[in-house]
């Protein structure tokens, strides 16, 4: 395959998220969620190929969200429906005692738990994907650790891809952790989950990106952590989904003058950060992680 546009290719948590406002039974929406899945949808909808691959299931929810995924003029070439899970993600939308906007996350399976159903791809699955991609992307990005998704890192690492890690915390097994921080040359994280950054501070030529909320973030490049304020929004609505807005916006405005991060200052990193930043606090102004795509 040939594209004139830029290529991100994407592993992780892609599930059907449900939007319903607290005290209320029919939902507001469904659509693709999961950090994952968040990204590829946002960065099609600014003009990327994104091919997310996913080991979903061929229930109705699996196809709600390749019926979102189409929708948006997302690949689904790597997508199968054969023996996976959907996760589905209930976003509950509600006022707090302050009068502020606020949400809270349900995780349920189909049967009703509250559990994440989510399988992740197998080597064998990985393998296929590579030997059947013909093209390679500009980016790769992941938010999960396996040894499947580590195999596709490492890959597309060795074909010159920008790799992107965005875990959603160390997880239990420290070892491949540390070997996707390794392969990364990006990698983001909120405070919330991460709060240690001291281990990341001896790497060498990768960015770190450390997200605080509305306190900004911190970020590092060789030399020490330095820290951006946050962009102020005056009509938040919900602020699900900001940190997605912002990860996708980083990786379009990194690929507007550029290729990557060799040879990047401080200066442009900053203002590719803050550009990033006024679009994740942009889309607080809109219900649903991605309301700002309905545009």
């Amino acid at each position: 395959m040939k594209f004139d546009n830029n290529i991100c290719v994407g592993a992780g948590l892609i599930s059907l998220d449900v939007l319903i406002w607290d005290g209320q039974r029919v939902p507001i929406s469904y659509y693709v969620g999961g950090t994952c899945g968040n990204v590829m949808m946002i960065l099609s909808y600014m003009g990327w190929e994104t091919f997310p691959i996913a080991r979903l299931d061929g229930t109705k929810d699996g196809v709600r969200v390749l019926e979102d995924m189409k929708r948006h003029n997302v690949h689904t070439d790597f997508v199968s429906t054969q023996d996976g899970k959907t996760p589905v993600i209930v976003q509950r939308n509600f006022i707090n005692k302050y009068g502020n906007p606020t949400h809270k996350f349900e995780l349920r399976n189909n049967m009703g738990r509250f559990y994440l159903d989510f399988k992740s791809l197998t080597l064998k699955q990985a393998n296929e994907v590579i030997e059947k991609m013909d093209f390679v992307p500009n980016v790769f990005f992941f938010d999960r650790v396996s040894p499947a998704i580590q195999k596709l890192a490492e890959t597309f690492k060795g074909k010159g891809a920008v790799i992107f890690f965005e875990p959603s915390s160390r997880g239990r097994d420290v070892k491949r952790f540390n070997q996707c921080v390794e392969v990364a040359d990006i990698v983001k994280f909120s405070d919330q989950r991460i709060k240690d950054v001291e281990r990341f501070e001896d790497y060498k030529d990768k960015l770190f990106i450390q997200t605080q909320g509305a306190k900004g973030l911190n970020y590092h490049l060789n030399s020490g952590w330095k820290h951006l304020e946050s962009i102020a929004n005056d009509k938040v609505v919900d602020t699900a989904g900001a940190g997605d807005w912002t990860a996708a916006a980083f990786i379009n405005e990194l690929f507007k003058t550029r290729k990557g991060l060799s040879g990047i200052t401080a200066a442009e990193i900053e203002d590719a950060l803050n550009e990033a930043q006024k679009v994740g606090a942009a889309s607080c102004s809109y219900e649903g992680a991605r309301g700002m795509m309905q545009l």
